[in-house]
C-alpha cells in the first residue's frame, strides 16, 4: 500500500513536467532560477551602496584606470644600452595574400616583397627611452632631433612625469608592440630614416 501511494504521488508530482515535455523541462524550471539570481545580485548592489563599499569600490577601480593609463605596463626585454650599436632596418614583408584596391583591382600579389616605405616615406625620428632613468632623461634633452617630426616614446615609465620633466609630449610602447617591430632589446634608442629612403637606421646609446 506505501509502495502505491509513492508512485501515485510521484506521478501527480512529475504530471506537470510529462505535459511540458514540448516546451522544455528546463525551460519551466529557468525563470525562476534567473529570478532568484536577479534579486541576489540586487540586494547585494543594495548592500553595497548602503554601506558605502559601493562608491569605494568605484573609486578604486577608477584609480586603477588613472594609474594604468599614466604608467602602463612596461616593456618586458629592454634593458640599459651599454654600448653603442648600429643596424639598418628593412621593412619589407612578403605578402601572403593578394592586395586589392576598393574597385577590386589587383595591385599586388601573394608572394611579392613589399616595401612600405616606397610608397609612404618615413621622414621623422622615434627616441625610446626609460622614463625612469635619469641618465637617459638627461640624454633625451640633450637630443637635436634632424627631422621635422619627432617622438619620444617611452617603454618604461610615468608618462605624465616624463613629459613635465622634458617638456614635450610623451608616447608609450603600449605592450612592446614598436620594440618588438623594430627588434629593440636595449635603450636609448633613435630611429631615423636612412639617406636612401627605404630602410630605417636604428641606432642604440650607452648613457652615464
Amino acid at each position: 500500500m506505501i509502495r502505491l501511494k509513492d508512485c501515485l504521488l510521484a506521478a501527480c508530482l512529475l504530471s506537470p513536467l510529462t505535459q511540458a515535455a514540448d516546451l522544455g523541462t528546463w525551460g519551466d524550471l529557468w525563470p525562476v532560477r534567473e529570478q532568484d539570481m536577479l534579486q541576489l545580485i540586487t540586494q547585494r548592489l543594495q548592500s553595497l551602496q548602503s554601506s558605502g563599499q559601493w562608491d569605494q569600490t568605484m573609486d578604486a577601480f577608477k584609480q586603477r584606470v588613472i594609474e594604468n593609463s599614466q604608467r602602463p605596463a612596461p616593456v618586458e626585454g629592454i634593458k640599459r644600452a651599454e654600448k653603442y650599436e648600429q643596424r639598418w632596418f628593412d621593412p619589407s614583408i612578403r605578402l601572403t595574400e593578394d592586395l586589392k584596391d576598393n574597385e577590386g583591382r589587383v595591385f599586388a600579389r601573394k608572394g611579392d616583397v613589399v616595401n612600405p616605405l616606397k610608397t609612404v616615406p618615413f621622414v621623422q625620428t622615434l627616441y625610446f627611452i626609460n622614463g625612469d632613468d635619469a641618465d637617459q632623461l638627461a640624454w633625451m634633452k640633450r637630443q637635436v632631433p634632424e627631422t621635422l617630426m619627432s617622438k619620444i616614446i617611452l617603454v618604461r615609465g610615468s608618462i605624465p612625469d616624463t613629459s613635465a620633466a622634458l617638456d614635450s609630449r610623451i608616447y608609450f610602447d603600449q605592450n612592446g608592440v614598436l620594440s618588438k617591430r623594430f627588434g629593440l632589446t636595449a635603450v636609448p634608442a633613435r630611429i631615423t630614416p636612412a639617406p636612401s629612403g627605404e630602410r630605417l637606421n636604428i641606432e642604440v646609446f650607452p648613457v652615464r
